[in-house]
Formats: C-alpha cells, structure tokens, sequence
C-alpha cells in the first residue's frame, strides 16, 4: 500500500464511481479498477462491494477511508507548508543581534513584518562571541553586530558606520563643560568598560586613547553587554563610552556627550555563513537589509 494507492482510494470514494474518478485523476477506468484490485489482494479485504446499480463500502474500506482522508489531509498540509516557506510567506525567521545593535532589528523587523506578516520571527540576544556560536551551530541564520575583525568565513554586508559617545548618570548633572570630551576629563570619574570581545578592537582603542593623553581610567566595572552597562550608568556607578548604534536601550537616566579625539568607529554588519543554504524567509530578511542600506547609501 502506498500513497498513490490511497489516493486513488479516497476518490473513488468520493465520486462514488470508478469511471467518475478515473475522469478525475486523468487515467483510464481498467487501470484504475486494476490498482483497488490490488490494493485489496494486499489487505486480504474487500473495500467495496460493487453490484450492478448499487455501489458502497465496506467496514473495512470505512475505515481505510478515514485513514486515506487523515493522511493524505495532513500531506497536503505539509506540502503547502513547505511551499509556503520555500516562498517566504511562512517559517520562521531565527536572527541573533547584539545589544549594541538593537535599535537597528527594531527598524529592519518593522519593516519586513509589514512585507511578510505571516513569517514567525525569533530573536536570539547575545554579545558578538555568543551569537557566533549560535551562527555555526544553526541555531540562528544570521546575525546582526558590529563589525569583527576577522570575518573571512562569513558573508558580511556593511551598514552604516556610528561613533562613539561619552554617556553619565543624568543624576551627576552636568559633568563637563563642554559637549566634546576628553580622555583626560574621564579619567577623573569612575569608568564602566564595555568588556573585551574577540574579534573587536574596541577594548584596545580605548585603552590606547586614555594612554595617549598619559591618563589611566578608574575602571570600577566591566560588561560585555552593552544594555548592563548601561544599566549601571544610570544607576550613578559611573560613565562609559559606547557606541552611537546603541540607542534602542532606555536611555532615559543618560546624558549624553560627543567624544572629542577619537577616529574610532563601530560598523554594524549583517552576517551569515558561506557555504551553508538559509531559508527564504532569511534570505528575504538579507535582501531587504541589503536594499534600505543601499537606498540610505545613495541619499548619502
């Protein structure tokens, strides 16, 4: 027994007639005869009885039609799952962003919810090394962070790049005189460093800019993500510098300040795997970052 067979069951059932099936299915009526034939040799049953003006099923045919009907209802359903994904009308969406990042999801998920409603979106939040790790383990399909420094196994497309910027309690009034900050003026306050992460150089540019000006920073905690310390700046317990990108996250208890001598930048980028197959629902994600990113390019 197979589907075919089953399938070739459930419409002679429905049509009450092998020759009306037959037309159905677009096969000849001695075929078709001969397939419930067999199928009934294999289940050592009758499924109907045929009589010259009266035709109907058996018990066991009743129940060989209601299992056909389940099973071929649930392939249908499966088939146009696929299809639906395959299109991109359905599936599900699995993206990791970092904090840092987040603002920018926000508007990207906004955008590709009002193309594609019916596709489930699922976010994983991690730094930079956590969502790696997801990324070559498939547990997402791509991934929205700031640029690393070594990205030769992954595609890469570059967003807009964003500077860095002083924040401090709000609490602390106004802290310096000027909106452009030195390194040496926040050497004089307690300092929350965005830890370091591989494949960012972020931590050592820091570092080296407080050494350029002969100053060393009270650094009194350390966090590699982005949404604790800002948590813990808003909290009074210092100031940090952070990425311009990072404003999704509440920022209400921060001030913020323009970091005076620092060329540094943050990129974020969208990355996937090389050589692994995402789904059309990712695919189509991918695309439409990559078409606003050129349209904002070409305003530029």
């Amino acid at each position: 027994m197979d589907i075919r067979q089953l399938h070739y069951f459930r419409e002679i059932v429905n049509q009450e007639s092998i020759s009306k099936a037959a037309e159905v299915l677009h096969i000849a009526q001695p075929p078709l005869s001969q397939q419930l034939k067999k199928l009934e040799t294999e289940l050592g049953t009758v499924l109907i009885h045929r009589y010259r003006q009266k035709w109907e099923l058996t018990e066991t045919g009743e129940v060989l039609f209601q299992y056909a009907e389940r099973l071929l209802s649930t392939m249908e359903d499966i088939k146009q799952q696929i299809e639906e994904i395959e299109q991109g009308s359905a599936g599900t969406l699995k993206i990791g962003v970092s904090s840092a990042c987040l603002s920018l999801l926000v508007d990207y998920v906004s955008m590709y919810r009002e193309k594609f409603p019916n596709v489930k979106i699922s976010i994983e939040k991690g730094n930079s090394e956590e969502l790696l790790r997801k990324l070559n383990r498939k547990e997402i399909e791509i991934a929205l962070l700031l640029r690393l420094d070594h990205s030769e196994d992954y595609f890469v497309k570059a967003l807009e790049k964003q500077e860095y910027v002083v924040v401090s309690p709000r609490e602390w009034g106004n802290v310096f005189s000027s909106d452009q900050v030195t390194f040496k003026e926040i050497a004089n306050h307690p300092f929350i460093m965005l830890g370091a992460m591989e494949g960012h150089s972020y931590y050592e540019n820091i570092l080296r800019a407080f050494d350029a000006e002969d100053v060393t920073p009270e650094i009194v905690l350390e966090s590699k993500d982005l949404t604790t310390v800002i948590a813990m700046v808003s909290k009074g317990l210092g100031l940090s510098i952070i990425p311009r990108v990072a404003y999704a996250v509440p920022m209400e208890q921060v001030k913020i300040y323009e970091l005076k001598q620092f060329d540094f930048h943050v990129e974020p980028v969208l990355i996937k795997t090389k050589d692994e197959r995402v789904s059309k629902a990712a695919s189509q994600f991918w695309e439409l970052v990559d078409l606003l990113a050129d349209e904002k390019g070409q305003k530029n």
